[in-house]
């Protein structure tokens, strides 16, 4: 029996996850995650959303955004996810499902859990051993907000711009909340 389509809200904030097929690697080069990076950046102007935060993992993608009337997320996701699958069936010779399954996507409801879902996301690369700190990775959008490296995907986060009376307070607010929330999950393994 097919599934059916997706209820979600017509404008909303989304946590979105989509994870390669049997979590297999979809990020092998630099390249490819630049492509994807473009391609988010592609489909922003096709369907007129915000991008406020994401991480580029390399068997999976978390993005942060904010619908409005003129987008879809069910056909936003849709056109990401086949546009990329595209250019790595093209570059790699792949053959089969590169994705797996369907994109998730809970809404957030509250400014308190934006911020935590941020900050979440971009732990992704520490969460995973890949930098020690998050400000090494280059494939997501801490260092916008950390170090105010300029990035034409992203959209800032409107609570980013309660976080401080100028742009050097917010990111050293910013970043001493991620390395708060870098200690708390050390001290849960612990």
């Amino acid at each position: 029996m097919p599934r059916g389509p997706r209820a979600v809200p017509e404008c909303g904030v989304f946590h979105i996850t989509i994870r390669g097929n049997n979590k297999r690697c979809v990020f092998r080069r630099d390249s490819d995650y630049a492509r994807f990076e473009s391609i988010l950046k592609r489909y922003k102007k096709m369907f007129d959303f915000y991008l406020y935060h994401y991480a580029l993992m390399k068997n999976h993608v978390h993005i942060i955004l904010r619908t409005t009337e003129k987008s879809d997320i069910s056909k936003v996701m849709q056109g990401i996810a086949l546009s990329y699958y595209h250019y790595y069936r093209r570059k790699n010779g792949y053959v089969g499902h590169l994705w797996q399954g369907r994109f998730k996507s809970p809404i957030i409801e509250d400014n308190r859990y934006l911020l935590t879902a941020a900050l979440y996301v971009e732990k992704n690369p520490v969460e995973a051993g890949l930098v020690k700190d998050p400000a090494e990775y280059l494939w997501s959008s801490y260092r916008h907000y950390a170090l105010g490296e300029a990035n034409p995907i992203i959209d800032t986060n409107p609570i980013y711009e309660d976080m401080g009376n100028d742009a050097e307070e917010r990111r050293r607010k910013y970043s001493e909340l991620m390395l708060l929330r870098i200690a708390e999950s050390k001290k849960n393994v612990d």
